[in-house]
């Protein structure tokens, strides 16, 4: 037996791994207590990693699909016949002919950056990614605010006085989301045990974070934007702000907010959000009088169509009180590859949807869009769909659309490691690798830690005799196809020379791949070098933590910050305008939840998850359980203008009435494409066909997750 140290590789947070091996098996995943500080926190899903790549379901082979049944084809074949089917369609319909979505693994895999130029150089505009659910409105936000469509922010709990944890729950889900704090929920408890730091969530359900916070303020979904606009109101209205701050903005942007604030009463915001006006009052004096503080919105706040609103008042309110990119607030850290610079000196004018001129983020299309720009007749309709990594029509709202429109193309492909909902009905099914068959650096994770780490991800197992690493599929379909690679000339050319080379000097690692990506961009930056990560398997400290950083960034880039972006003003006069209305067919909100142990949708089929189905249930308030007469248990009907479902009930005073909670990620089934597409695994109920795919954040294409309306009834 030996031992590979490791990340885990689920989420940002790329906790630090010991996996024991013997025979290319895992015997044991502990946490890997010599790295710096990524081990604390680890949870079931990195520790019990192996069940995924022993999954009895698991693709190991590349499968086609033959009338009803799947064959296994030699990789060869299935590239040949697979480019060729994809130029037809390009041939004959133009190169929108071609769909593309990834799921969340992706993002963190060093080989995104090839899986992603497949389709730069293809030029497709079909291109849609799972930001369309959570995380999109943050880079918008950024873009607009900052010039930048990247940039991740590091919460420094450790310094912070006064943490403000809007739709968060850390303690069910890692303080990280676009920047990581490792064992960062352990780190605020002590900060408000040992420093009387004070951390108010707020969220409309009590949470395990809440419960154990200083303070818990209830919320209405959706409307976290009228709770933040009401905190900037006071800080003007009572000169709470940093001028020194102040004087960095534009003046006219600062009056535009001041003036906008200033014209709406703070009752009717506190009407909006459920939150009293003494309240809100006092959260305002409190943050801005702190010496070091925070204001973080996360999913909760994302997940909503005022999404990007809500998280742009959060950044107002950080930015005019004076603790952005300070010390205890968030700070933007560079990392050993400035991923910010990178993601600017290669952003493209951003363009809109061909059915519902909805903005593109990123290069990236609405998920909730697809199936109008499969179903649209014309130029740029979609005839085929590759998914890497993902489950659309579980993860995205009303998949019952997504799959019906699916039925319609010409062509799916699926690159994953198993055979779930959204690839029950592919032609080609592609084997793809588990982070513990693969080494990398992962380098769109660089600047996302709290404090300046690097890793070497090292490969622990041995993949599956014959199954290729995903992103060598689009290498290797780029160079049938002569498409260009990340849509530059010449880098065709050099992969195959590499490729020459290695195979004549029998250098495996002088072929073009994402490590020698890595390796180079660790070159440029020269922060740490491939010889330092070697020689430390556990990580390196590269620097001390610092702050201030932004500044330089924008100086750089000849940007400045503009608090006040017109679409962002506009649409917050066009909330401010609209009427609170309660439609009493649907009295009720739904919101979601996160759990510890599950990670979306792609990891429901596994044991370790599966052994928590009693999670899949609708949560009500008491109050509201004896009005409709349920009981704890009950079956219930949940429904939604678009379509019902059912659960069982459970009766919990988490909630404020007139709230329900079901959480996301249930709903899919696995098939095992080797035994006749057998179901191998069902597990529980998808609340996402309940939510309209028409009502979607106009600037980040999020859908209404966790505030649209349904009734509840006893069964």
């Amino acid at each position: 037996m030996h031992t590979i140290y490791t990340n885990c590789r689920y989420c940002e947070s790329n906790c630090a791994v010991a996996v024991d091996v013997k025979d290319n098996k895992v015997v044991k995943i502990s946490p890997d207590q010599k790295n710096p500080q990524t081990w604390k926190d680890v949870c079931s899903k990195g520790l019990t990693a192996q069940e995924l790549v022993e999954h009895p379901a698991r693709i190991t082979a590349v499968m086609k699909r033959v009338g009803d049944q799947y064959i296994e084809v030699p990789y060869e074949q299935a590239i040949d016949e697979i480019a060729a089917q994809l130029q037809g369609l390009i041939n004959k319909n133009g190169k929108d002919a071609v769909g593309y979505y990834y799921g969340n693994p992706l993002g963190f895999s060093a080989g995104l950056t090839f899986s992603l130029g497949f389709f730069e150089g293809l030029g497709t505009n079909n291109r849609y990614s799972v930001g369309s659910i959570d995380q999109n409105n943050n880079h918008v936000v950024t873009h607009k605010v900052f010039g930048h469509q990247f940039i991740p922010m590091n919460p420094d709990v450790e310094n912070s006085d006064y943490m403000l944890l809007i739709g968060m729950n850390p303690a069910e889900s890692k303080f990280s989301w676009l920047g990581a704090v490792s064992n960062g929920w352990e780190k605020a408890r002590t900060a408000m045990k040992e420093r009387g730091a004070k951390v108010v969530v707020v969220d409309p359900r009590r949470t395990t974070t809440a419960a154990q916070a200083s303070e818990h303020v209830t919320i209405k979904p959706g409307n976290d934007w009228a709770l933040l606009l009401g905190l900037v109101k006071v800080i003007f209205a009572e000169e709470l702000y940093d001028q020194q701050s102040l004087n960095k903005l534009a003046a006219e942007q600062i009056d535009q907010l001041k003036t906008l604030s200033a014209g709406v009463e703070l009752s009717t915001l506190s009407q909006r959000c459920g939150i009293p006006s003494d309240k809100i009052q006092e959260i305002a004096r409190d943050y801005a009088k702190a010496k070091a503080a925070m204001c973080l919105t996360q999913t909760g706040v994302s997940m909503h169509d005022t999404g990007t609103i809500g998280h742009w008042l959060g950044l107002v309110l950080d930015i005019i009180t004076g603790h952005l990119d300070q010390k205890g607030g968030r700070h933007w850290e560079p990392g050993y590859v400035n991923l910010s610079k990178f993601a600017k000196d290669d952003m493209k004018p951003e363009t809109v949807s061909r059915v519902r001129q909805q903005p593109t983020v990123m290069g990236y299309r609405s998920l909730a869009e697809m199936p109008d720009e499969i179903n649209a007749q014309g130029p740029g309709q979609m005839k085929a769909l590759i998914m890497q990594c993902g489950n659309p029509v579980i993860s995205g709202p009303d998949g019952k659309a997504l799959e019906q429109a699916m039925d319609k193309l010409d062509l799916i492909i699926s690159v994953d490691l198993l055979q779930r909902e959204s690839h029950k009905k592919a032609d080609w099914l592609i084997p793809g690798v588990h982070w513990l068959e693969r080494g990398e650096l992962n380098t769109s994770l660089a600047g996302g830690m709290d404090t300046p780490l690097a890793q070497y991800s090292a490969q622990a197992l041995q993949p599956p005799e014959g199954v290729h690493q995903e992103w060598e599929f689009f290498m290797d379909l780029a160079l049938k196809m002569q498409v260009p690679m990340l849509g530059r000339k010449g880098v065709n050319t050099t992969v195959r020379f590499s490729r020459w080379l290695a195979k004549v000097f029998n250098k495996p690692d002088w072929a073009f791949s994402p490590l020698m990506l890595s390796k180079l961009m660790l070159l440029a930056d020269k922060k740490v070098s491939w010889k330092q990560l070697q020689e430390n398997p556990h990580g390196v400290v590269y620097a001390d933590k610092a702050y201030g950083q932004l500044d330089e960034l924008l100086k750089n880039a000849g940007e400045s910050i503009q608090i006040a972006p017109a679409e962002f003003v506009a649409e917050l006069k066009n909330l401010l305008s609209v009427e609170d209305e309660v439609d009493s067919a649907y009295p009720f909100t739904m919101i979601g939840k996160r759990n510890l142990s599950m990670m979306n949708s792609w990891q429901m089929d596994l044991p370790n998850m599966q052994k928590r189905e009693q999670s899949n249930c609708c949560e009500l308030h008491p109050e509201d359980a004896k009005a409709l007469g349920i009981t704890d248990g009950d079956k219930v009907k949940i429904s939604s203008p678009l379509a019902s479902i059912e659960l069982n009930a459970k009766v919990c005073d988490r909630l404020q009435p007139g709230i329900v909670c079901i959480q996301h990620g249930w709903g899919s089934s696995v098939f095992n494409p080797k035994a006749s597409n057998e179901i191998s695994w069902q597990g529980g109920v998808n609340k996402n066909v309940l939510i309209d795919n028409k009502r979607i954040d106009p600037f980040s294409g999020i859908p209404n997750l966790n505030s649209t309306r349904v009734n509840i009834e006893r069964l």
